[in-house]
Order: structure tokens, then sequence, then C-alpha cells
């Protein structure tokens, strides 16, 4: 069981730990793993968690889902994903450290994708669509993008044009009824 959002959650920037946090109650705080730098003006004020923030929670819980991830850490994906969609300032893509793939994937929000570096291969969830780039959270631990030892971190936000994507492709078990 995962926990259910409540309408007393509330969003606030932390400047003594330079995070923004999710106030879930009295004695439980999330921290996100973004930074002041990196977030847009208003996450500055203490702000609701909204009904749109609800609704993209259990949307993008399901698509967690599929990951083999426990429920605790498919949590933290999704309130990081939701911080990144509310508060994280506008990115330009930086898609040449990862290959071209063909076909182009039309990604949707919450989409689960694969993007191959010279380096390694990366899983990530699409956040926020666009027609060409679209911003992505990376669920790889330390993902090497270049030889100079950049990485992006898990749970890392990079704008990436959507013809880098391939689709990740689940595997379910098929059993064969033996007579």
């Amino acid at each position: 069981m995962f926990i259910q959002p409540t309408d007393s959650w509330q969003w606030h920037y932390d400047a003594q730990n330079d995070r923004l946090m999710l106030d879930l109650s009295d004695n439980m705080l999330f921290a996100t793993e973004y930074k002041g730098r990196q977030l847009v003006p208003s996450s500055f004020a203490t702000q609701p968690f909204c009904v749109d923030d609800a609704a993209l929670y259990y949307q993008l819980m399901d698509k967690a889902a599929e990951l083999e991830w426990s429920i605790p850490h498919q949590v933290q994906l999704v309130l990081n994903a939701i911080a990144v969609s509310r508060f994280y300032k506008p990115l330009m893509p930086q898609s040449w450290f990862f290959s071209e793939q063909h076909p182009q994937v039309i990604p949707q929000n919450g989409d689960l994708v694969l993007m191959n570096t010279p380096h390694g291969n990366g899983e990530f969830m699409v956040i926020e669509t666009g027609e060409q780039a679209s911003v992505c959270l990376n669920l790889t631990a330390d993902l090497v993008l270049t030889t100079s030892s950049k990485t992006l971190p898990r749970f890392g936000v990079i704008k990436v044009m959507n013809n880098r994507m391939k689709p990740r492709i689940t595997v379910t078990e098929q059993y064969r009824q033996v007579s």
C-alpha cells in the first residue's frame, strides 16, 4: 500500500537544507532532490498539494508500477516527478549526450523510455512532453554522459529531443497450459 495524498499536504522551500520539501503530516516530511537554484520563483512560497498534483500522483503511480521498484521508491519517484512538473525551471534540450533512435517515439506524460549514451544506457520517465523535445527524469543511478565523467544522478532532470527516446518494453510472463 502507498500513501494517499490529502488536502493537508503542503509544498515549501527549506532554505536551511536548500531543498523543495513536501510536508505530508506533523511527523512526515519528503525532501525532493531539487535545490533552490533549480526552481522557479513561485516555489519559494508555501503552496498546497493541489487537485492537479493529486491527479498527476495517481497517473504517475500507475506508470511507476511498471518498474520493479518497491512502493516507497515508486512514491519517491512520483513525488520528485510532480515537483519537477510544477516547480522546475524551464530547460533547453541537451540531446547531444544521447544517440538518435528510429523510429521516433511520440512520448506521453509518465511514459517510461530508454536512452543511450556512448557510455551507458539510461531509463527515464517523461515528465513534460513537447512536440520536439520532452523533460525527462533519470531513473538510472549516476548515468555517465561524457568521458569527462559528467553524470546525471538518479532523479536528475534533462530535456531531450524526442528522437533520442525508445520505448521501454515490459516483458510479461506467459504461461502455457499443459494437459
